[in-house]
């Protein structure tokens, strides 16, 4: 009886080990150098920092001035850098900024340049967001239309912050996943089908020790009052439409609209129509402001 306990012990130290472990994996930092820059393309910007909201964490991006007063803030998505070449975020900015918009494109918390957060704070990403909007405040007035733009993990966080700032005027929430807990099932299983067992595991760890939100998106977007433009790859097979249409269907805003990209596979809508992405976005903020 005593060893049959023993094995049980064991093996629940066992998956609770390999939960934390899977679950750091995902929080944890990864810095890179950057290679490019707006100049490249052109463009006159700055280097900033400011500090993330509540917890202080020193966040670095590049400002880019049009002169107007409505500033796009962006997040890439996963743990790259502001120009992260997987989606041409860099170029994405360029092509907004040419359309008469200020852009602030920053990396998160323990990214790039940015700070790592403490250890319980790894993936509190909304306080990422609306540190920026108060640096945004800050620099360009109280009354500067904010419009937020995320990707992937980015468009998650941007919820996030959009829930707890009612002064933003739209998000472009592209490539979001409905479910912390669904996403994470995905990422595992993507990884090695059998890790979907780690699941619950992997999701408890997240919450107790590295700040992971109890809430997901889908949560979150029925109390969001500004529009949300949801935007998907049909292709994509890490974060499928059929989340983008959950999400539309959970705001229930008839602000809200949503573009499926033909083809695109996960974070490339913009890869693959670049102009198309670019005139839907700027035809979407138009329309509602």
């Amino acid at each position: 009886m005593h060893i049959v306990l023993w094995i049980v012990i064991g093996l629940v130290f066992l998956y609770l080990l390999t939960s934390f472990l899977i679950a750091n994996g995902i929080a944890m930092s990864l810095r890179r150098s950057l290679a490019m820059t707006p100049a490249m393309f052109g463009l006159s910007y700055e280097n900033v920092s400011f500090y993330s909201r509540i917890d202080n964490v020193l966040l670095k991006g590049w400002y880019i001035s049009a002169g107007t007063k409505r500033t796009i803030i962006a997040m890439p998505g996963g743990k790259q850098t502001r120009e992260d070449r997987s989606t041409k975020m860099l170029e994405l900015c360029v092509d907004l900024a040419k359309q008469g918009y200020n852009v602030l494109v920053f990396e998160r918390r323990g990214c790039g340049e940015s700070q790592a957060a403490k250890f319980s704070c790894r993936s509190v990403l909304g306080r990422d967001f609306s540190g920026a909007i108060d640096y945004i405040k800050k620099r360009k007035g109280q009354e500067e239309n904010i419009i937020l733009l995320g990707v992937s993990i980015g468009a998650s966080a941007a919820i996030s912050s959009a829930r707890e700032n009612d002064d933003i005027e739209a998000v472009i929430c592209d490539s979001c996943f409905t479910s912390i807990p669904e996403m994470t099932k995905r990422v595992l299983a993507n990884a090695f089908k059998p890790f979907v067992i780690f699941k619950p595991g992997s999701v408890l760890m997240g919450r107790l020790f590295f700040g992971l939100d109890r809430e997901s998106a889908i949560d979150k977007v029925p109390y969001i009052n500004c529009p949300i433009f949801f935007i998907n790859g049909s292709d994509d097979t890490s974060v499928p439409p059929s989340d983008a249409y959950s999400l539309l269907d959970a705001s229930n805003n008839p602000s809200d609209d949503i573009w499926i990209a033909d083809g695109a596979g996960h974070s490339q809508s913009y890869m693959t129509y670049p102009r198309e992405y670019v005139e839907k976005i700027v035809q979407f903020i138009s329309d509602r402001l």
